[in-house]
């Protein structure tokens, strides 16, 4: 798949000029068309702000008295729309348009709220409609102005590093060089901008996973720590269902839209996207990718095969992390099985779920009462805790883990993260 992705400042001011992409060259408002022709995208996502609502230059449409936020919104979209038809000579409908939550004082409109509601919102609509597969994101930032483009790229890299578990993921900067303002018409006409290649990457996962600050959520923290430490079987056990996460993601998104007053021209968001829905949109895009992979979980009881496969799929690109999940299941098959098979003390000893500490001599080192000792065995055994960690030989003799605590490992996984709570005044306001 490819996608390209643009954020647009004011279309309605730009200028035709002549861009130049290699050995193509398109005259044309943006770059648009020349991208859209070298590239070729499979999907098409331009960002726009609300502030563009009752923009009358360069477009028939009259201005209106607004009352409430549906009305700003379709007010853009219609005028974009218009953009795209008759100055780009493109159906609307072949393009996905996000309408993001703007900041200003300008003639058309009067919009006041925190700038970051526009990257955390950038964050959730694209966390709904990127692909789900191996793809190449084009990133053109040519036509942002002032916050859009390093949020917009800051939006994009975050959930593509989490694609990047599962996925083969590219990311494709660009960036033409400035268009001539105040030269005359003619002189803009002869001018020629190069479109520049800024960067391109093999997109791999990022070890910047946050848990989510409302601890009533602490079974997803505690499989969002499970990616981020390595920890499969938490993995297994805590995966969240998609669904209820979408849900409380539309909950707090119509908590934002409910505390949005309009007045004419003005708009007051009363409310802001704090730091949990940019979080929460995260894991929706996360478990939208890995739902591809992994169809059957949360199980809570995981045959050692499934764990390996677990680690194999998820960790191999983080070779930190992959190489101590791998020596931690290779320990735990070289001491409970041979050649495959549960070792017969094993198999005595283990006919039902028996805790790990008592097929293995643990030495001490899961033994103690020390809630930080619990926790830091947690990590150094890549979840599989001697004492929380429940293990039998089936009918078949495969060995079955389990968890002997859900509550016990739910903590030990959140503590694990260390995470470092982030306060109001800490958040740019």
């Amino acid at each position: 798949m490819k996608v390209l992705i643009t954020p647009w400042g004011n279309p309605f001011e730009w200028k035709e000029t002549t861009y130049v992409c290699n050995d193509f060259e398109r005259v044309s408002v943006c770059t648009l068309p020349i991208i859209k022709e070298k590239v070729e995208p499979d999907v098409i996502i331009i960002i726009v702000l609300d502030t563009l609502a009752n923009y009358t230059k360069n477009n028939p449409i009259p201005q209106r008295d607004f009352s409430k936020y549906d009305e700003v919104e379709e007010d853009v979209r219609e005028r974009v729309n218009y953009f795209i038809e008759n100055k780009l000579r493109y159906d609307p409908k072949d393009m996905e348009l996000v309408i993001a939550p703007g900041v200003g004082v300008f003639n058309n409109v009067r919009v006041e709220g925190n700038l970051l509601d526009f990257y955390h919102y950038v964050v959730f609509k694209l966390a709904e409609l990127l692909p789900t597969e191996d793809m190449t994101i084009y990133l053109d930032l040519t036509h942002g102005i002032n916050f859009m483009p390093v949020l917009t790229y800051k939006a994009v890299t975050d959930l593509l590093s989490l694609a990047s578990y599962t996925k083969n993921i590219r990311l494709v900067v660009l960036n033409s060089e400035p268009f001539p303002l105040g030269l005359p018409q003619e002189e803009v006409k002869k001018a020629k901008l190069k479109l520049r290649l800024v960067e391109r990457n093999e997109v791999r996962p990022k070890q910047n996973l946050n848990v989510l600050r409302d601890k009533n959520y602490d079974k997803w923290n505690a499989f969002i720590s499970s990616i981020a430490n390595g920890f499969p079987l938490v993995f297994a056990t805590f995966y969240p269902k998609i669904e209820e996460v979408k849900i409380e993601i539309e909950n707090r998104l119509k908590m934002f839209r409910d505390g949005i007053s309009v007045n004419g021209s003005t708009v007051v968001r009363e409310n802001e996207l704090c730091l949990d829905f940019k979080i929460l949109s995260e894991l929706y895009y996360l478990l939208r990718t890995l739902n591809t992979t992994f169809k059957d979980l949360p199980k809570q009881e995981v045959e050692l095969k499934e764990l390996k496969r677990i680690s194999e799929i998820l960790f191999n690109k983080l070779p930190r992390i992959g190489i101590v999940v791998e020596e931690q299941i290779k320990f735990l098959e070289d001491r409970l099985t041979t050649n495959g098979r549960p070792k017969r003390y094993v198999t005595m000893r283990a006919s039902s779920f028996v805790p790990l500490s008592e097929l293995i001599q643990s030495g001490g080192l899961s033994g103690s009462d020390d809630g930080g000792r619990k926790v830091r065995n947690f990590i150094a055994h890549s979840g599989f805790e001697y004492n929380v960690t429940m293990v039998k030989v089936d009918n078949g003799g495969r060995l079955i883990f389990k968890y002997k605590s859900k509550g016990k490992v739910k903590s030990y996984a959140v503590e694990s993260m260390r995470y470092r709570w982030v306060t109001e005044d800490e958040v740019p306001k």
